[in-house]
């Protein structure tokens, strides 16, 4: 029998504890020390160095006061961006700093943010209500007010035509409104959680982000929903830091591929449609970060591949 074995790197975590983020990367410790390679390990409660010889630093979240991005001398006197973590020392309270170098850096920057800094009050909530629109501003109090709701519940509430036109409200303006005010989105979908006030399980809903929320959010890939709305299909696909310029989009009879380079590695996503479609005859937009896709369902024609460079 073959019996699997464990990274060495790899930190032994609590019970309770969850890994969220792993990448190798750099550490340095202050001004004059030297760039360490080894294994960044975040999770629920710390983040963690580890080198071949075991853990050469170790945070916890609650202990974390600032997180900043700086540009950092690195290997051949190469600048390149680093995270900036300012934290009160464990036993002398004294404040402390740290930089270190990952690939997917703002992944990290931002997981990173929402794990240990993010605070959503109602003074939070308000100020990022007053730069949305009316019906976006609807979409924030519900959840604020009710904790989670499904798509249904939230297109009812705004009288939406489509559950594409709900989802175009939250990841093309709410989430990056509240991005640019908070530095972290406001919104989340779960496919399944736990309401913390009723034990309530609640499968594939909307919560406002909370640390827990947030610690939920492992993926980093495309986000991807598909809506059949009768004549047509809705494709909405969320690719961070993707320019449009950049993006290629291929159309087969049922199957919609995303093919894409941007800051957080390729893109390649082959998405099954529930029906098959024209491939001479749908739209798309490409609005901060969310690519939306709308394709005629095929009718009598038979139709073959069409490839589109960017959205348009």
């Amino acid at each position: 029998m073959v019996r699997a074995t464990r990274n060495p790197l790899e930190p032994r975590l609590a019970a309770d504890e969850q890994l969220i983020l792993h990448s190798e990367g750099g550490y340095k410790e202050n001004f004059r020390s030297a760039w360490r390679l080894g294994q960044f390990y975040l999770t629920t409660e710390r983040l963690i160095f580890s080198v071949p010889a075991g853990i050469l630093f170790q945070v916890a979240l609650t202990t974390i006061e600032s997180i900043d991005v700086e540009q950092a001398r690195f290997a051949l006197g190469r600048w390149k961006d680093a995270i900036a973590i300012g934290y009160r020392h464990p036993t002398t309270r004294a404040a402390s700093k740290v930089q270190i170098i990952v690939r997917d850096l703002e992944v990290w920057r931002k997981k990173l943010f929402e794990m240990a800094l993010l605070e959503i009050d109602q003074e939070t909530v308000d100020r990022v209500m007053q730069e949305l629109d009316p019906q976006s501003r609807e979409i924030v109090g519900y959840l604020w007010e009710n904790r989670h709701a499904t798509i249904d519940e939230l297109a009812e509430l705004i009288a939406a035509p489509t559950h594409m036109a709900v989802l175009l409200k939250i990841r093309g303006i709410i989430n990056p409104t509240a991005e640019r005010i908070t530095g972290s989105p406001l919104l989340s979908f779960q496919r399944s959680g736990l309401d913390p006030l009723t034990g309530e399980k609640v499968l594939f809903s909307w919560w406002v982000v909370t640390p827990a929320r947030a610690a939920e959010r492992t993926g980093t890939g495309v986000l991807v929903d598909v809506f059949d709305e009768g004549d047509r299909i809705d494709v909405v696909a969320e690719l961070a830091g993707v320019r449009e310029e950049d993006l290629v989009l291929t159309v087969a009879r049922d199957t919609l591929t995303l093919d894409a380079e941007g800051p957080e590695g390729k893109y390649h996503e082959e998405i099954v449609l529930p029906a098959e479609v024209r491939v001479d005859s749908f739209t798309s937009t490409y609005t901060n970060n969310v690519l939306a896709v709308s394709l005629e369902k095929l009718g009598n024609t038979r139709e073959g591949k069409q490839q589109l460079s960017k959205a348009s």
